[in-house]
């Protein structure tokens, strides 16, 4: 096997377990399984020597409290969902028999099976022994935990081994193994010898303060900055130097001197109480820029994802803000460094007026000359139409929707590995070009890539509107709205959470979250939209009377019948029609 599949072979599909869990067709379709025990089950064979486990040692390791009975039914359901999962390719790629199960490795291709062959590609593969073994992956079961935690020990053990014999070239430029979205390596010297590019922004890792902190919560504060850094990237490239590790020698900081900021973590642990402290601080300055905690109890942190994700997603928007926006009026006048602006060209396009998005445009196209292929903002600039047929700020010519096919494409095949790129593409693909199977995908890819970035739960929750599947729409959009609470266009998730509460049919919730959204902007067509419904589903016809001139006075052509099934994309007829109704009752 070589680094990547080979074209012309018969391998049919790629499966990543070196980081997070990732299966995709030839095509690049991603067929990643939802369910905890189907991952954990294709987890197993993946690495297995042959490809090839026993139901019995199946059964052990994913249900080992139930009897056999149980225990079988439950593989026979989970080698079901599975199936589903892949649909055509589960013949051709999953051996199932009476005795066994299995992958037929002729015929799907698996990044640690490279590497096991070939130890040079752990190279070409750009992962190193700080990549963890099926990061992320939850499988309730103590067997399973038992067998995860002694491969991770084997994985450790032999990529330390093959670096060892085989020294890692100075990388020129970010891996794509951090550009996938996997955590910042914490303890690689790599990071810290970075020498980038003038105008990177740089960040200073500072050594965390734990107190009374026990096994189960001593990694808190690590996770925390790696994920700040991590969703920092997605934007901007962000160059790290990380003091935490005293022993690494100080030859590795010699770009050090040009770091603009530094954060650092504190945790401080009395019993179960836990409290959180993020810090950030300007070097121009020497002093403190701002602090943010939370605090809560160890129990409710480790059973509660959302919450440490809703914590990385405030830091970041106020750190972007800080770094981002101070960065840009610096450099207004200077001609030696090319202005890092994706940040604030999206804030931009979300003002809604032409001279705001037309100076987004202009930003993305200055930005994009002095940037290579993987940057993000093709992927902006093709989000960038989706206003002009949604908000109807500006006009959008057939050649400008050729222009965001074209950027949309590029960034697929340049910077398939970034979260907010791949949300945009997918956006555009089922919003202007009304392909939802390959949006689908996309956007399960960045979920998979990275859980905290609320643009993409958003855009998950749109997705699932625009197919009808609204109670997966409601769950995604509480999750981007709690998670892009601090955002500066917190409004549109609040937007997004009003619309799926609108279909799920929870009309007060809607309202809560509509009215929410237009306190922080008034101009916001899509909640005045849905506002009118829901006032007028609760009787409530004066307000929605109200709501409906507003919307007249930002969006003129809305009394057309036709525009308005253009503006609200309904995936069922029956729907389509009930709105259709509520709007000739308000005109008439």
């Amino acid at each position: 096997m070589s680094a990547e599949p080979q074209s012309g072979t018969a391998q049919l599909a790629k499966l990543y377990v070196l980081g997070p869990l990732g299966l995709f067709s030839a095509g690049d379709r991603n067929l990643t399984p939802r369910g905890k025990k189907t991952q954990g089950l294709l987890a197993l064979l993946a690495l297995a020597p042959r490809g090839q486990r026993t139901r019995v040692w199946l059964r052990d390791k994913l249900w080992s409290a139930s009897d056999e009975q149980k225990s079988a039914s439950s593989l026979r359901q989970t080698v079901f969902e599975l199936r589903k999962d892949l649909g055509p390719l589960a013949d051709e790629i999953l051996d199932i028999n009476r005795m066994s199960i299995g992958l037929r490795l002729d015929r799907i291709w698996i990044d640690h099976h490279v590497v096991s062959e070939d130890p040079t590609a752990l190279h070409k593969l750009e992962v190193s022994e700080d990549t963890e073994l099926l990061e992320g992956i939850d499988v309730a079961d103590e067997e399973f935990e038992d067998w995860l935690q002694m491969e991770r020990q084997i994985w450790y053990d032999k990529a330390t081994e093959i670096l060892e014999a085989h020294p890692r070239p100075a990388p020129s430029k970010p891996t794509p193994a951090q550009t996938r979205g996997l955590l910042v390596p914490t303890r690689s010297t790599e990071d810290l010898s970075e020498n980038p590019e003038p105008g990177t922004f740089s960040v200073g890792f500072l050594p965390n303060i734990q107190q009374g902190c026990d096994a189960n919560t001593q990694h808190l504060a690590d996770y925390v900055l790696e994920g700040v850094a991590r969703n920092l990237r997605e934007f901007e490239p962000v160059a790290v130097f990380d003091f935490r590790d005293p022993t690494v020698h100080s030859d590795q900081f010699t770009q050090a001197f040009e770091t603009e900021y530094y954060t650092r973590v504190r945790t401080m642990q009395v019993r179960d109480s836990l409290t959180l402290t993020f810090f950030l601080y300007r070097s121009s300055r020497m002093a403190l820029e701002w602090s943010q905690s939370i605090q809560t109890s160890a129990d409710q942190i480790m059973q509660n994802s959302m919450m440490l994700e809703g914590f990385i997603a405030q830091n970041v928007d106020r750190m972007a803000k800080s770094m981002f926006e101070d960065r840009l009026r610096m450099l207004d006048s200077r001609d030696d460094w090319p202005p890092k602006v994706g940040y604030t060209a999206l804030n931009l396009m979300f003002k809604l007026d032409e001279n705001a998005l037309s100076n987004s445009e202009t930003m993305l196209l200055q930005g994009d000359d002095a940037h290579d292929a993987a940057s993000v903002y093709p992927a902006l600039r093709a989000y960038l139409t989706t206003f002009k047929i949604g908000e109807n700020v500006g006009v959008l010519n057939r050649g400008e929707l050729d222009d965001a096919r074209l950027a949309a494409e590029s960034a697929l095949a340049n910077n398939p590995f970034n979260s907010i790129s791949l949300a945009c593409i997918a956006h555009v693909l089922g919003y202007v070009f009304h392909e939802h199977d390959l949006a689908g995908g996309l956007l399960e890819q960045a979920l998979n890539l990275n859980q905290s970035q609320p643009f993409v739960w958003d855009h998950y929750a749109l997705h699932k509107l625009y197919t009808g599947e609204f109670e997966a729409a409601y769950r995604a959009a509480e999750r981007g709205a709690s998670l892009g609470s601090f955002s500066p266009i917190s409004y549109s998730y609040d937007t997004t959470l009003a619309m799926a509460a609108t279909m799920a049919g929870d009309h007060r919730r809607a309202i809560m979250a509509g009215q929410r959204a237009l306190r922080k902007q008034p101009r916001f067509a899509a909640a005045m939209r849905y506002l009118l419904l829901n006032y007028s589903k609760l009787g409530r016809e004066a307000e929605a009377q109200a709501i409906y001139g507003r919307l007249l006075d930002v969006d003129p052509e809305f009394h057309d019948p036709e525009v308005q099934k253009e503006r609200f994309r309904f995936a069922h007829k029956q729907d389509e029609s009930s709105v259709l109704g509520i709007l000739k009752r308000l005109t008439t």
